[in-house]
Formats: C-alpha cells, sequence, structure tokens
C-alpha cells in the first residue's frame, strides 16, 4: 500500500520537523542526507506544500520548512497525499478487487499513521548543518588519493651511491 515517493515524503517532513527551530533548509541540504536527487525532491516537496504542509520562502535565506504544530500533524496527513485508500478508488470508479483481509491491514496501516505525530520521530538533533558540512566538505569531492613515493633514486648523485 504504502509507496517509495510516500515514504520518502515522510522522511522529508520528518527532517523538516527536526530542523524547525534552525530555520528554512534547502533542497541541497535536505537532499544529500536523505540520498534523494534535487529534482525528485522538489516534486515531492512541491505536493506538500500545495497541501500546506510546508511553508516555501524564496531567495537567499529561503528553503522550507513545515507548517504548523509537528505534534499536530500525523503521519496520515502525510501519506494521505500521495497514496490513494481503498474507498477513493471506489469513488474514482475504479475496479477494486479486495479481500477481507487486504481491506484489515489498510485499515491498520491508516489508524497505526494516523496514531503517530512528525514530532514523534523528529530528532532535534541530529541534522545540524554545520556538522554536516564539516564532515562532508564545501564541495562534497572524494578525498584524493595518497601521493605515489618513488623508491628509486631521485638523481644521478644517488644513483652513484647506490652502487
Amino acid at each position: 500500500m504504502i509507496s517509495n515517493k510516500t515514504i520518502h515524503a515522510i522522511n522529508v517532513c520528518v527532517m523538516l520537523a527536526g530542523q524547525r527551530q534552525s530555520g528554512y533548509l534547502t533542497t541541497t541540504d535536505i537532499s544529500p542526507r536523505l540520498r534523494l536527487s534535487v529534482s525528485y525532491l522538489e516534486s515531492i516537496l512541491k505536493c506538500l506544500k500545495a497541501h500546506d504542509l510546508v511553508l516555501a520562502l524564496r531567495g537567499p535565506g529561503g528553503g522550507y520548512m513545515i507548517n504548523g504544530d509537528v505534534s499536530r500533524i500525523s503521519m496520515w496527513d502525510v501519506a494521505c497525499i500521495f497514496e490513494q485508500t481503498r474507498a477513493q478508488a471506489q469513488e474514482a470508479g475504479e475496479d477494486s478487487t479486495y479481500q477481507a483481509y487486504e481491506r484489515a491491514l489498510e485499515e491498520l496501516v491508516i489508524q497505526t499513521l494516523k496514531s503517530s505525530s512528525l514530532s514523534d520521530y523528529a530528532d532535534y538533533s541530529a541534522f545540524e548543518t554545520n556538522a554536516y558540512a564539516e564532515t562532508v566538505g564545501q564541495f562534497k569531492l572524494k578525498p584524493l588519493p595518497l601521493p605515489l613515493i618513488p623508491k628509486a633514486p631521485n638523481s644521478v648523485f644517488q644513483l652513484g651511491m647506490v652502487f
């Protein structure tokens, strides 16, 4: 029932909830932490913004922030943006072949997601921007290989001392 996009959206919201006191986060800050491309992340944030779960601010110092009290936003509030339930599928006229156990499983998932809020999972100290920049570096490059030190003589004079 739950797609990867929904899981990524929940992870984004949990990260934004944890960073609420620090201010706005940009997609370039979020992208490497969640290992998502910037364009995919922007598509998720666009949906969240359209449903008023996320605030967006353009320009320098801008970015994204959770809109509202994180203890009042449930995981289901995020998931229902990206997931279609059995009832919605029937209203849309789609052919539904749900069995009794599938209906019960869906209800269990929905109730579980409704019972947990973003604040239950937000770690307010895990995503410090400065600590992340220090460990990865400004340009996010791989470390350089160690220089090769030759084992042979370096000059004609050193060559004469070998023999």
